[in-house]
């Protein structure tokens, strides 16, 4: 899914992943040995973290349930610990040097969007009359 940042409209990522189990929010970003920019992972429901198994450091964007940036931690070295930031919903894992780039700061608002819509062709150039959608559930909580 992409996440926008849309106060100072720009992209945090365009391959963002929703961890929203224990497993898949343990895991989080450990198994990369590098972090491309654009992807990352999106922590749900979390309000800290712990780099002790990460190859790599990283950037956070801590968010309420509003999706308004708490607060931001960048260049979080392998084997640390953020703790529990107060108001945090979730928490967005990112490559570093990311947060700098989006001049992502507290108070911005940030958005997942999960299905960019494209027109669809069939090969006789008509567009289809209904197509499935393959929407995941919002980390934020709104569809």
């Amino acid at each position: 899914m992409y996440v926008v940042n849309r106060t100072r409209s720009t992209y945090l990522g365009v391959d963002i992943r929703l961890a929203n189990s224990f497993r898949s929010r343990l895991m989080g970003l450990q198994a990369y040995r590098q972090i491309p920019f654009g992807d990352g992972v999106w922590l749900v429901p979390c309000n800290s973290i712990v780099t002790f198994r990460m190859r790599v450091a990283i950037d956070a964007v801590f968010l309420d349930r509003g999706g308004r940036v708490v607060r931001v931690v960048e260049n979080i070295a392998p084997g640390r610990i953020v703790w529990p930031v107060a108001r945090t919903h979730s928490v967005v894992e990112l490559p570093v040097g990311v947060v700098r780039s989006s001049e992502t700061r507290e108070g911005d608002t940030i958005e997942c969007i999960d299905d960019v819509a494209r027109p669809v062709r069939s090969r006789d150039g008509e567009a289809p009359a209904s197509r499935a959608s393959t929407k995941e559930a919002s980390p934020l909580g709104r569809d």
